[in-house]
């Protein structure tokens, strides 16, 4: 039985990471992912030889080398991966774009803010005490009492008009909950997205998944794709034991799991820690629809790189009963963030709307082939009504679902963002288990990221 340090259940962001950090400190190090291709929430896959972003819209916290205690070079510090190797290329801009106003998004807070101002002028001192309470806000630590975050937003400000415009982008990238979310991580989204900013790597994950890759097996450490962990117990002696689908087991002194919190739990052999049982499956999901056109977006006025929209006064964050909502949705350009006019995929356009996990999960295969085909038609009918032309232009469709997510990582019910409830500590009550990524709370790349490089630190590097 082959016998480790550490063994991490996910070559995700977080697993990846995690492991990188550890093999840093002389530690032996596996990691177990069922896909055969790295990255999880952020992989990739191929077609006609291209390799196509399963997750990617942006890479969030992005800010210039010399801000020293962003998150950012903070984890490329822990990580010793120098700025340049992930050939990271910012946002020109992104839109809040509602019936009744738009917001522009461009990596420059103060210039947003004077947009709220503007748009809104009776909520500008609100917003700017918002922003105060954000920023004193200590969002990371275990302890932090959890808050509505529509409560404390509202104290604030008193416009639901701007409310709903703050809430669209930061649910759509970082909330697990139904309508509301928990104060801290509104503040952790809120300051990815409209403090910090937006980036893309030049060439999408392939490449920056990579970088990892190669280090991590510079170092020492061991991955294994397309290998599935089974189950998990804890011998007699405390260590812990991996048993893969294979039938193989493995020992190591901890376990880092970053599958999610009740999919760690429904591993456990015997008891689970009681923290993961008491866990609920996430319900919120979502699909992808990707249109490769044959001209590039900018042609047919798509000119941001995000675009958060909503079609109607207000922003409602739900799975819809069937199918998907069609009142809200992402679209993403990869094409117009700066010197990616030449990519691959710049001529990609990405839509992602609001799913309803149990619908889709519930189809039979002809039943959920013929959904995707109808929704893939309503969806490109839908651009074309907004941007004429975008019909005529389109080559090639193609989506993922719930079912798709399910299907490669695991998680139940597709549900990228996992549990509503989060474990902030990473530590379970069952000496030598944690947990990082999703449901650790940390989203997002570098979020997710920074949670495996934050519990090793934390616990395994003793």
């Amino acid at each position: 039985m082959d016998s480790y340090d550490v063994i991490i259940i996910g070559a995700g962001m977080s697993g990846l990471s995690a492991g990188l950090r550890l093999t840093y400190y002389g530690k032996r190090v596996r990691i177990f992912e069922r896909h055969r291709l790295p990255g999880g929430m952020n992989s990739y896959y191929l077609r006609s030889g291209v390799a196509m972003d399963t997750g990617l819209h942006a890479l969030t916290n992005f800010v210039p080398a010399g801000q020293r205690g962003a998150p950012l070079n903070t984890l490329l510090r822990q990580l010793r991966i120098r700025r340049e190797e992930l050939d990271l290329c910012p946002q020109s801009f992104s839109l809040i774009d509602f019936p009744f106003g738009t917001l522009r998004l461009n990596n420059d807070f103060a210039a947003f803010a004077a947009q709220v101002g503007k748009l809104f002028p009776a909520q500008a001192a609100g917003f700017n005490a918002l922003v105060a309470r954000i920023r004193a806000t200590d969002a990371l630590s275990p302890g932090a009492p959890r808050l509505s975050a529509r409560q404390v937003v509202g104290e604030y400000i008193d416009s639901t008009q701007l409310q709903d415009m703050l809430f669209c982008p930061v649910m759509y990238y970082g909330n697990a909950q139904v309508d509301d979310m928990d104060f801290n991580q509104f503040c952790i989204i809120f300051q990815s997205v409209i403090l910090e900013g937006f980036a893309r790597p030049r060439h999408g994950m392939r490449p920056f998944l990579q970088v990892l890759l190669d280090r991590f097996a510079a170092q020492g450490g061991e991955l294994s794709l397309g290998v599935g962990v089974r189950a998990i117990s804890r011998r007699a002696d405390g260590r812990q034991v991996v048993t893969t689908d294979d039938g193989a087991s493995y020992t190591a002194s901890a376990l880092l799991s970053s599958a999610g919190g009740v999919e760690t739990a429904r591993l456990c052999a015997e008891a689970p820690p009681p923290e993961l049982s008491a866990m609920s499956p996430g319900q919120q999901g979502f699909t992808e629809t990707l249109c490769q056109l044959n001209c590039h977006p900018r042609e047919l006025g798509l000119d941001a790189c995000v675009i958060f929209r909503n079609t109607t006064t207000s922003f409602r964050f739900r799975p819809p009963a069937a199918g998907v909502d069609p009142d809200s949705h992402v679209v993403c350009m990869p094409g117009n963030y700066v010197g990616c006019e030449d990519t691959d995929c710049a001529r990609l356009v990405r839509l992602t709307h609001l799913a309803a996990p149990g619908w889709w999960h519930a189809l039979s295969p002809a039943d959920y082939r013929r959904a995707k085909d109808e929704l893939m038609a309503q969806h490109v009918a839908m651009m074309d009504a907004w941007k004429p032309g975008f019909k005529a232009a389109l080559q090639s469709c193609d989506m993922f679902t719930p079912k798709t997510i399910s299907r490669y990582t695991g998680r139940i019910n597709g549900a990228i963002y996992g549990s509503s409830d989060k474990l902030t500590s990473g530590q379970t009550s069952q000496d030598g288990l944690y947990l990082c990524g999703t449901d650790q709370g940390f989203l997002g790349i570098v979020g997710a990221m920074l949670s495996g490089v934050a519990i090793v630190n934390r616990y395994l590097l003793a």
